[in-house]
């Protein structure tokens, strides 16, 4: 299971970042106003996003975009084209979400914005990992390492070694794993990225069968993603933590986690996660004679058609 990727604006909006700092946008001029209503725009819908209301979210990227052509803006541009990947993948329309992160990648290379660039190919190794793809996965972390490197970026470059590790953690190659967190470790800076540093070494731990590092560092990343309110994040943590007290055969506090992550990714609206989660619940309640009713899972993971 990985986490979210970094679609959003707090990657993404780099070129706005870089003309705010010029002092461009700061002047009162039709240009700067029109970029300034963009990135309003797309954070309205980062919002609808992150609570899951991906067809709202669809609406605001698309007008930001729309917005961003018809000024000429092309960061803004490059951006939404991104966002628009993030709703496709999430909606699991994987054509639509490739073409989108090729389109933003694309746009991104040819201006030599190497960190944005590196996103969109570590977005699109996302697309091919939902697809069961490793060896496609394995390319477009490659390139996004290698634009990682050319942007000089230490966090984009930390995100990507984070990515490698999640995926050699899912081909079950903890040593190779072991490897891309060490070199994430010092890269590691931002709170998002020192929640994912810490989830995974969750993970490797797991793997390893060292049920109480595993717990520390679950405990640890779900702190560090809660300060930010990274609530995909967080689900992934419970959800982790849930597997971990299984694991250990303490099935109430599995029971307890895995409601949490349940509940959490209810908020978010994920259909695929509510099914995994009530699925684990089953599990420890039948295991652990719990006698826990499961109605209200069951009609939130599998509602009636109305």
């Amino acid at each position: 299971m990985w986490r979210r990727a970094p679609f959003l604006s707090r990657w993404a909006r780099l070129g706005l970042a870089v003309l705010l700092a010029g002092g461009c946008a700061a002047k009162a001029d039709p240009f700067g106003q029109q970029v300034k209503r963009i990135d309003e725009i797309s954070i309205a819908g980062e919002e609808l996003f992150s609570r899951g209301d991906m067809k709202r979210a669809s609406r605001n990227f698309s007008r930001a975009l729309t917005m961003s052509r018809s000024v000429d803006y092309l960061p803004g541009t490059a951006q939404q084209l991104n966002n628009l990947g993030a709703v496709a993948l999430e909606e699991e329309d994987y054509p639509r979400a490739r073409d989108y992160f090729t389109q933003a990648y694309n746009l991104n290379q040819d201006r030599q914005q190497f960190a944005a660039a590196s996103i969109n190919q570590a977005n699109l190794a996302t697309v091919a990992q939902k697809q069961g793809q490793p060896a496609a996965v394995s390319q477009h972390l490659t390139a996004a390492q290698e634009a990682a490197l050319q942007s000089r970026s230490p966090q984009a470059l930390g995100r990507v070694y984070l990515q490698w590790a999640s995926f050699y953690l899912d081909q079950n190659d903890p040593g190779s794993a072991q490897v891309f967190l060490t070199r994430a470790e010092p890269l590691a800076t931002t709170p998002e990225l020192k929640g994912a540093l810490c989830h995974h070494r969750g993970r490797l731990a797991l793997a390893r069968g060292d049920t109480g590092e595993a717990l520390e560092m679950f405990c640890r990343a779900l702190t560090i993603d809660r300060s930010v309110l990274d609530r995909a994040a967080m689900a992934a943590d419970l959800f982790y933590l849930g597997e971990t007290y299984q694991t250990r055969g303490d099935l109430s506090q599995a029971w307890e986690n895995y409601v949490r992550s349940f509940d959490v990714y209810a908020g978010l609206g994920k259909k695929a996660q509510l099914s995994r989660c009530l699925k684990r619940l089953q599990e420890v309640n039948r295991e652990g004679s719990l006698g826990h009713s499961l109605e209200r899972f069951e009609k939130l993971a599998h509602p009636s058609p109305s």
